[in-house]
């Protein structure tokens, strides 16, 4: 559960363990009071939070290369540090989130 901050942001919320999340890898989290799923990429040590559904399919089972995930889908890639589409056919960004590791957990503020 989260809480909502003076800022109006939820708090992190604790996601996995961070050791499963190797270097070039996406692992996708379903969070179950939100009925949202979301994925993590670490790529050169670097953590990226994203939703994983793109059309109904999960974007975790794409082709990550470096920064950019390239849909199983159609083809379209998103750049992971801003979630713009590098090339389509996808017309809107993905949204990303605020992600962490600290305490040897993966946490994400939605």
């Amino acid at each position: 559960m989260t809480t909502e901050t003076d800022t109006g942001k939820a708090d992190f919320r604790t996601l996995g363990e961070a050791g499963r999340l190797g270097d070039n890898d996406v692992i996708a989290y379903y969070i179950e009071e939100m009925k949202h799923r979301v994925s993590v990429a670490r790529v050169g040590g670097k953590l990226f939070a994203f939703d994983d559904l793109y059309e109904g399919y999960p974007l975790s089972g794409g082709l990550l290369s470096g920064a950019v995930l390239m849909s199983q889908f159609d083809g379209s890639q998103f750049d992971l540090p801003t979630g713009a589409v590098m090339r389509g056919p996808a017309t809107d960004r993905l949204e990303t989130y605020d992600v962490r590791e600290q305490d040897g957990d993966i946490q994400v503020r939605i």
